[in-house]
């Protein structure tokens, strides 16, 4: 265990506080190995002073740019995931730009990536599929820097690795689920979809084979196409339900599940219409917790843009690799914290 004594060469106890988020006197007592810390402090203060100190022996650090368009939850999610790396991985410096679904042109978007793109020695991409953010990417991998697409891939882009679930698996999963929850009898499903995101076509895609395949019964009355937007989408599904006979299910293949929750609520659905969405949020846990949603499909965002910078890592240092499938996660209102 380092100390903080007179002879401590490394970084000082404001900066490990200041990255690990926690205050001087806690990183005093842990490199003092001084009782009364919790143990999740410990090693966030420990990861802060590993890479502070191996930051400063490094002559440059990579630097990464990460672009993400999705909703705001998910975009919260990634920003907290980037200030984890930012402050345990050595080496690295991750500069984010988070985009809502519904407010950034493509053109802009790939501007900004390909700028990027030559200042920068990688970049991590989120987004959904546009002639133009594919050609940024390629233009960024004839410079010969690493691309990794994150969570939805492009693989006509040319990206170096895609890093995320098998959206196909995960949609799949979402059609077994409503499969065995809701009886033996005829009844349909109504898709709520974005824009398009790779993944959600995957995740589409899975669903309808394995309704076909496995519980004909079922079948897909139609799609509400949204911009991850919460408003928009609670607008849409009401009027929607208002107008046609209530689904035996729900499955929003996209964000915003609060406006799907939202429209339930005001149906009187709440409860009685299965909904399944994707991404464990802050948001998600509440409609968990009170029923409207009865299952979350999700995955460890975070461990995920790890990944990333490891097959970025290992890009620049002329390895190759294709890294597995992360881990489908399912939560219900027992498992959601």
């Amino acid at each position: 265990m380092p100390k903080a004594g007179k002879n401590w060469k490394g970084p000082n106890i404001a900066q490990i506080a200041a990255l690990a988020g926690v205050g001087p006197a806690s990183v005093d007592r842990v490199l003092n190995n001084r009782p009364g810390v919790k143990e999740t402090t410990r090693n966030r203060v420990m990861a802060a002073l590993d890479k502070l100190a191996a930051d400063h022996r490094m002559q440059d650090l990579r630097q990464i740019g990460f672009f993400c368009i999705s909703g705001p939850s998910f975009n919260g999610q990634m920003i907290q995931a980037m200030q984890m790396v930012n402050a345990s991985i050595a080496g690295v410096e991750l500069t984010g730009q988070f985009f809502t679904t519904e407010e950034i042109e493509p053109g802009r978007f790939a501007a900004a990536l390909e700028q990027a793109g030559r200042e920068l020695d990688a970049v991590i991409v989120i987004a959904y599929e546009h002639p133009a953010i594919n050609g940024a990417l390629r233009k960024i991998a004839a410079l010969g820097k690493p691309t990794v697409c994150l969570t939805s891939d492009l693989p006509s882009s040319r990206r170096t690795v895609y890093v995320g679930n098998d959206q196909y698996a995960a949609g799949s999963v979402a059609a077994q689920l409503i499969g065995q929850i809701l009886p033996p009898v005829p009844q349909h499903i109504l898709l709520v979809m974005s824009v398009p995101f790779r993944c959600q076509q995957e995740r589409e895609m899975g669903f309808r084979r394995v309704l076909r395949q496995d519980y004909p019964h079922l079948s897909i009355q139609e799609r509400v196409i949204s911009n991850d937007n919460v408003e928009r989408t609670e607008e849409l599904l009401a009027s929607h339900l208002a107008s046609a006979r209530p689904p035996g299910a729900i499955y929003n293949v996209a964000g915003a599940n609060r406006g799907v929750g939202a429209a339930l609520e005001y149906a009187g659905l709440s409860g009685k219409t299965v909904f399944i969405g994707h991404e464990l949020t802050p948001f998600t846990r509440v409609l968990l917790e009170a029923g409207t949603m009865d299952y979350v499909i999700s995955h460890d965002s975070a461990a995920e843009l790890v990944q990333a910078v490891r097959a970025i890592d290992e890009r620049l240092r002329g390895i190759e690799s294709q890294p597995a499938p992360s881990s489908i996660l399912i939560h219900t209102r027992y498992n959601c914290n």
